[in-house]
């Protein structure tokens, strides 16, 4: 293993907090069970726990009875190339989350879920998307990780009035520039301002000595929505430090050679990254053997994936995120949602969920699920696509990672940024030393662009 000085953190108690977000359910037992329909009170058993709604009949369009055909569920994500380190975790989440409901009798009880599974990794992502939408007829389309697909597919779906659902793109540009109405595409995972904002704050808040900072992103859509948020927080929260260096690799890079070179020279005290996927284990490897990390304290926004890749690479003491609260080991106790989620990912796959992605399906899979049992116990009916837009909107439940919603106005589901410090101490490598920010210090209002929320602090 890997060493360095440890880093300590030390949080001001005020805008970075130690620990673990409270859980924040406003859900009892007594309500849920009164409420819920057969395959929402099967679901939490398996990972969800979320009430119907109680509003009239006049609050839902109709949408007829609980249909006897299977649900047609389509998703996509990385199952090739670099990025399946990434996807395929994902995709083993979907496939889980998926029996468990089907076992359970399916989607209020009576209607299971067919489900198919696309690889992202294609040059031609819009007409896989139109396919799925319009010849394949699928009932929801859930997925997509990468940014400039997501960018690529939000308007198409607005187009096709498709009900489609991004699990797991990061960029504030999906609503804040590409689908600025949306009305069938929602995000149930935080954008990249949770992660680049909260990376910000805790240079601030949290981190002592650190005078000069550099980047390492990504050269798409990602990864320089990433560094212009971080960048822009640190000029708005008036952060006192240098930035010395900004780097851009290619996306599926292999050779880090003269980032690394660059990023040694000038010698930052700190370094920003939201590198994913094989170029972040890339970069973890050849960063590594050429000492960058023995006077640098890297900040990985969404990289905890890497400790199940190349757990061999990873030092004790670097700061890590993971795109929110999503992380198996670290003795979080978050709620029994996340202990049988991961023993139950553990047990059907042999490896523990370390991919921030495997959580992202779970919260996709379970919002659609939950939006459409809540509006059939709201109004006696199964709900069309109207219904269900209206009842994803303003959606709230329980997840493995503590409470999420979407708030009202938005499309965009928002989480609290969470951090720790990777320590291999333990039986497994866990995020230990954990900090966390609350979802409304790292996310913009909803009237409001997250580049206009920055500009005016």
């Amino acid at each position: 293993m890997l060493s360095r000085s440890v880093t300590s953190i030390r949080p001001d108690g005020d805008i970075v907090k130690r620990g673990v977000p409270p859980a924040e359910s406003r859900v009892d037992r007594r309500t849920f069970l009164k409420g819920a329909g057969a395959a929402t009170i099967a679901a939490s058993f398996a990972g969800c726990n979320n009430p119907a709604g109680d509003g009239d009949d006049s609050s839902v369009e109709a949408g007829g009875d609980i249909p006897t055909e299977p649900l047609e569920m389509a998703t996509v994500a990385f199952t090739s190339g670099s990025a399946s380190v990434f996807g395929t975790p994902m995709m083993q989440s979907a496939r889980m989350v998926v029996d468990k409901i089907n076992e359970a009798g399916g989607i209020l009880g009576e209607r299971e879920i067919s489900l198919d599974e696309y690889d992202e990794n294609t040059e031609e992502v819009a007409q896989l998307y139109r396919r799925l939408a319009t010849q394949d007829d699928y009932d929801i389309i859930i997925g997509f990780v990468s940014s400039a697909n997501a960018l690529t597919v939000g308007p198409i779906a607005e187009e096709l009035q498709q009900p489609t659902i991004i699990w797991d793109t990061g960029t504030t540009e999906l609503f804040d520039d590409a689908v600025t109405d949306p009305q069938y595409l929602f995000r149930t995972c935080a954008s990249s301002s949770t992660d680049a904002v909260g990376a910000a704050l805790v240079l601030e808040n949290a981190l002592t000595d650190i005078e000069t900072v550099a980047g390492v992103n990504q050269d798409y859509a990602y990864g320089r929505n990433n560094w212009n948020l971080f960048s822009q927080a640190v000029e708005a929260f008036d952060i006192d430090v240098d930035i010395v260096e900004a780097r851009f690799p290619p996306f599926g890079n292999e050779d880090f050679s003269s980032t690394v070179s660059a990023l040694n020279d000038s010698n930052p005290d700190f370094i920003f990254s939201s590198l994913w996927g094989g170029d972040l284990v890339n970069f973890m490897t050849q960063a590594n053997d050429r000492g960058l990390f023995d006077d640098t304290l890297p900040c990985f926004s969404g990289g905890t994936h890497i400790f199940r890749d190349a757990p061999d690479q990873v030092p004790d003491g670097l700061l890590f995120g993971a795109r929110g609260p999503h992380v198996p080991y670290g003795g979080f106790g978050w709620n029994s949602l996340h202990d049988n989620f991961v023993s139950s990912f553990e047990s059907r796959y042999g490896e523990s969920p370390y991919a921030h992605g495997a959580f992202h399906a779970w919260q996709g899979i379970y919002a659609y699920v939950n939006a459409i049992e809540n509006a059939f116990n709201a109004s006696g009916v199964y709900p069309d696509n109207d219904a269900l837009v209206k009842s994803l909107e303003g959606l709230g439940f329980d997840t493995p990672s503590g409470f999420l919603n979407i708030p009202e106005g938005s499309h965009n589901a928002i989480e609290p940024s969470f951090w720790g410090l990777s320590d291999s101490s333990g039986e497994n490598l866990a995020l230990t030393d954990s900090i966390w920010i609350a979802k409304e210090q790292v996310n913009p209002p909803v009237e409001q662009t997250t580049e206009e929320w920055l500009g005016n602090i």
